[in-house]
């Protein structure tokens, strides 16, 4: 009965949360030109959009041709928009030739293990969080579908308000 109780306790926790990690997790990852790159040092710059894809995901591909977009429209205004690809090592070397291939010239990670994705409670891709200027979660996202982009912009402008004095 014990046992029982302390896991409702945990599990109503994890629901109060809201996503099931911490709120200013701070990682250091490997984008695809081998730069080391730190989630706190892009948060300097303003709101972070991390999305989590695949090579072999197909709605992925789809949110991202989006988010390239709404990056380059908002980029200048402090929105930051980082792709983490959650490519085990049998398809990572496909990672960066795509990413050539469409001319995206927002930040892409490696999250090989998935660390990053598992700490922010990914279960599949496409997954997105929203983190606003201090690295606290404003949105989190799952899964995508045509359309989701109106929602998205609108998103961006909340967060770009929020924090700025």
């Amino acid at each position: 009965m014990k046992k029982i109780i302390i896991l409702s306790v945990l599990l109503f926790a994890f629901m109060i949360s809201g996503t099931g990690f911490s709120q200013g997790y701070d990682f250091n990852l490997e984008d695809i030109d081998g730069n080391s790159v730190k989630l706190s040092e892009l948060l300097k710059k303003g709101p972070v959009f991390l999305q989590f894809w695949a090579t072999w995901c197909v709605p992925c591909k789809e949110e991202m041709k989006v988010l390239n977009e709404l990056w380059g429209k908002y980029k200048d205004s402090g929105f930051v928009f980082v792709a983490l690809s959650t490519d085990d090592q049998k398809s990572i070397s496909k990672v960066k030739p795509y990413i050539e291939s469409k001319s995206y010239k927002f930040t892409v990670l490696y999250d090989t293990d998935k660390s990053v994705f598992s700490n922010y409670g990914g279960q599949d891709p496409p997954f997105s969080i929203f983190l606003d200027r201090n690295g606290n979660v404003f949105k989190s996202y799952s899964g995508y579908m045509a359309g989701d982009d109106a929602k998205l912009e609108s998103d961006i402008n909340e967060a770009l308000k929020i924090g700025k004095n």
